[in-house]
């Protein structure tokens, strides 16, 4: 009777990913406008290109870095490595755009050990942790270099769509890509130096909706690294005046609850940091650093990190 049943399930099973396969391959070679038509049945389906597909390319996990950054937009404007190489400390921004905690732990896991890697400075946008990782696994599913970390991504969000990025991805294996980021500069970072322009609706008073998951995958990380011996800090840059105070505070209640039992050092200069910075000058859009910020904001992040003992001060040129 099992036998029965089993071998039309199976039956039907190939028959369906052959059909799948065949319609998702049509829809990718039939062109409009210069795409493949596959991009308008989907908007979690992505272009190969842009600051991702640069920085993994120019990444190389046999070099090592005393800082390497990770984390959402926040991260890869936000920390720019050519200030702490300036400062005698190598770095590389391995930040993309809406990272989520996923995101972040699939790629620690994937390219960063104790021999590349001296110390992980991880972002801490609560934005991040209100995400599921769609956002960013559409992106990353066809930029990252590693298949492994592309299918773990896919998976990890449990989603059917994930099975059209990893199709996506294959299909466009040997493609060039499509585009580039205008602002990207090197090892990872992405320079703006636009400030607001107009009046900004900064929208407070919204609940905080941590995604409980990646709260897992948080601790997931920090388990990783205390194995793995790399040292890692939470650091949150800083945020305009102007933006929700409340709800950044309700999720430090929470973090610091979450990671209190692990010892990580955290390093929170949303509010508390004594830098002239000015919503407008500093910042180019509701949370974001433009350069003039980072430049404000990276030196301190230095010191800090040396008075803390995770950076050498003997780093700085002489």
């Amino acid at each position: 009777m099992l036998r029965r049943l089993l071998i039309p399930s199976v039956v039907l099973l190939v028959a369906a990913g052959l059909i799948y396969a065949g319609l998702f391959a049509v829809l990718y070679r039939v062109q409009w406008s210069g795409l493949p038509l596959v991009h308008g049945t989907n908007k979690a389906l992505k272009w190969k290109g842009g600051n991702s597909y640069q920085k993994f390319r120019e990444y190389d996990p046999d070099s090592s870095f005393q800082v390497v950054f990770l984390g959402s937009s926040h991260a890869y404007r936000g920390y720019d490595p050519r200030i702490f190489t300036r400062a005698g400390h190598s770095a590389f921004n391995l930040g993309t755009s809406a990272q989520s905690l996923m995101n972040s732990r699939v790629i620690a896991e994937t390219f960063l050990n104790s021999a590349n890697t001296d110390l992980l400075v991880l972002d801490m946008y609560e934005a991040a942790f209100e995400m599921d990782g769609l956002e960013s696994t559409a992106d990353l599913s066809q930029n990252i270099t590693v298949d492994l970390a592309a299918l773990r991504m896919c998976v990890s969000l449990r989603d059917p769509r994930g099975l059209n990025m990893l199709a996506l991805r294959l299909a466009a294996r040997n493609a060039p890509a499509r585009y580039v980021d205008s602002t990207y500069v090197t090892a990872g970072y992405s320079l703006t130096t636009d400030s607001v322009k107009g009046r900004i609706h900064y929208v407070v008073g919204r609940p905080l909706a941590v995604e409980e998951e990646q709260l897992d995958h948080l601790e997931a990380i920090i388990c990783f690294c205390r194995e793995g011996g790399i040292p890692l800090v939470l650091v949150n840059h800083p945020y305009p005046e102007q933006s929700d105070r409340a709800k950044h505070e309700a999720f430090n209640v929470l973090l610091r609850e979450r990671i209190g039992p692990h010892g990580v050092p955290y390093l929170d200069f949303a509010y508390d940091h004594g830098l002239p910075l000015d919503d407008r000058d500093h910042f180019y859009d509701h949370n974001h650093l433009n350069q003039a910020g980072v430049e404000l904001f990276n030196p301190l992040l230095i010191e800090r990190l040396r008075e803390l003992g995770l950076l050498d001060p003997s780093g700085l040129p002489g």
